[in-house]
Formats: C-alpha cells, sequence, structure tokens
C-alpha cells in the first residue's frame, strides 16, 4: 500500500460513527463475550500521546511514525470525541469518563469510587503490571509539574489506589528509571508508558515524539519480552487537535506486535473502549460493564489456540 493510500485510510473516518460513551459504569461484576479465542499475546505495552489528529502525524514529519504505520497494524477508524484530556484517560482505563470533565490533578478531582477498572483487574487477575510517567521523579506523585503531568496518569485517579499509598508507589513510577530494568526483567506483563509534556506532543512538535519514539520502540522490540515472547505494543492518542465540545477525530493508532495476524489495516470503528476490551481479552479479564459491547482490536492478534478455561 502506498504512503498516499494509507494516509487516506488512516484520516477517514465513518459517517456514523457517534461519540464514545460518557456514562459511568456503576456494576461490579464482569462478563466474558469471547466467543472465539483471545489474542495470543501475554505482554502488553502501552505508549500514550497527546492532541493531534492521524493527519498530522502518519506524516513525512514524522518519518518513524509513518515506518510503522507501513509496517505494522493500523485501526484507520479509531476515534475519540471526548475533551478535556484526563476523561479519554479515565475511558482507557474504565470504559468510562466516570463523570470526570476537567483536566484537574487527584488532589483536586473526586476519587474514582468502586474497582471497575483496569488495574484493579489486573491484580485480581494476578498480571504484573506497572505505568511509567516520564519525568515524575519519586513514584505516585498526585501534584503536576512543568514536564509531568498528573492528568494524563489515570490510575492516580482511582479510589482504591489513592488510599493504599504503597501500592501506589509499586505500580505507579518514574519512566527513565525504570522501564529499562523493568523491561529486561520480563516481569510486568502490562506496562503503560505516559510520555512527558515535551515528548507526548503536547508541548513540542510532532518531530521530537517522533524522535522519542523511535529511540523506546527499538529498545522494546530488542528485549526478551518482545523478541522471544508473544508482546503487543499499543500506540494511542487521548484527543485529537480541536477542544471543541464534541470534536470527533480519526487518532493515529498503531498495533505493533510480533503476533500480528498479517501487516495490515482495520477500519472497523473503534473507540477507548476498544483497546480497553482488548486488553481485557488478551489476559483474560472478563469485561467489564462499560466495555461489554465494545468492538475489540482481536483481529489484529493470531489467536491463541483454545479459549482458556
Amino acid at each position: 500500500m502506498s504512503k498516499t493510500a494509507l494516509l487516506g485510510l488512516i484520516v477517514a473516518v465513518c459517517a456514523g460513527c457517534g461519540a464514545s460513551p460518557t456514562s459511568s459504569g456503576t456494576g461490579t461484576s464482569t462478563t466474558d463475550p469471547l466467543t472465539s479465542p483471545p489474542p495470543d499475546v501475554d505482554t502488553v505495552i502501552t505508549i500514550v500521546f497527546e492532541n493531534e489528529n492521524a493527519s498530522s502525524v502518519i506524516t513525512q514529519a514524522a518519518p518513524y511514525f509513518s515506518q510503522l504505520a507501513q509496517q505494522y497494524g493500523v485501526a484507520t477508524d479509531y476515534t475519540s470525541s471526548t475533551h478535556p484530556s484526563l476523561p479519554n484517560y479515565i475511558m482507557m482505563t474504565s470504559g468510562s469518563t466516570q463523570g470526570i470533565t476537567t483536566d484537574n490533578d487527584p488532589t483536586a478531582n473526586t476519587p474514582v469510587q468502586g474497582h471497575d477498572h483496569l488495574a484493579y483487574q489486573l491484580d485480581q487477575k494476578g498480571v504484573m503490571w506497572r505505568a511509567y510517567m516520564e519525568s515524575m521523579g519519586a513514584p505516585c506523585q498526585m501534584s503536576s509539574t512543568a514536564l509531568y503531568s498528573a492528568h494524563h496518569d489515570p490510575f492516580l485517579y482511582y479510589s482504591d489506589i489513592q488510599k493504599d499509598p504503597a501500592s501506589c508507589n509499586q505500580h505507579v513510577v518514574d519512566f527513565d528509571q525504570n522501564f529499562a530494568n523493568d523491561l529486561a526483567s520480563g516481569i510486568y506483563k502490562y506496562m503503560w508508558i505516559t510520555p512527558n509534556m515535551c515528548d507526548d506532543m503536547h508541548n513540542c512538535p510532532v518531530q521530537s515524539s517522533d524522535a522519542w519514539l523511535a529511540k523506546v520502540i527499538p529498545q522494546i522490540q530488542a528485549s526478551d519480552a518482545y523478541a522471544k515472547g508473544k508482546a503487543a505494543i499499543f500506540i494511542l492518542f487521548d484527543e485529537g487537535s480541536s477542544r471543541a465540545p464534541g470534536a470527533t477525530a480519526a487518532l493515529a493508532t498503531l498495533v505493533i506486535s510480533n503476533q500480528l495476524a498479517t501487516q495490515h489495516t482495520i477500519s472497523t470503528p473503534f473507540d477507548h473502549r476498544s483497546y480497553l476490551a482488548t486488553v481485557e481479552d488478551i489476559f483474560g479479564l472478563g469485561r467489564l460493564p462499560t466495555t461489554a459491547d465494545a468492538a475489540s482490536m482481536d483481529a489484529f492478534f493470531v489467536p491463541a489456540t483454545a479459549v482458556a478455561p
């Protein structure tokens, strides 16, 4: 596929795509809607960038993003219509905005109550996980600094994490201080990465993030977790460049894996719930009520030989 044709696919948004769900999920039980084997993946690494449409990212100005789009999976109709940033991050990790409408730091926001979120699901399943925040410094920082934005750190907004500082310090850590060693260890099967306010495109141009990603992805692919395992890297964006209420944006969403079903694009309409549903399927977590009907991204991957009992 030519670069021009690929760009046309990525920036196309289906005419019938509606806004992402914003209602808060109140259920505590999970469901399992899988009727076919889940993806044959055992490690997930997620990197989330900021505030750009696909048309600004998969371009000659960002050659590494474009290279990845040509080599690996692309979700050409992954959209967001929720603003500002924080509700999108909460949706990625709980399937709902949970009623959050601001970008306030955790100390100035009402905590999300209950256990209907990804971190709790991973803990209950015994999946080792960590969230890596570039330029955060000390772990579990609830207040933003010049380069670290707490509202790009969704795990800090869940009440059960806030109430357990020791667990928070273990799970939400600085990227530069921990990621390389943790990646080499292979201990953590779910790894979330939030670049700092420059490297995530929030305060710096696309070219800066492109250069940052060109260092991080080869590092991941050289690790045993990727090279010798069954790994998936999701590259996501929280929202598009417009902050207008309800403005929908096609986001550059890449799926990098040694378990891809094929090097291809998928035009199914996806949103942030789709990402969460896919992670739930990969680890056999069961679906939260908020993701029970979400279109998963499972088709990107080779299926496991059988559904685990």
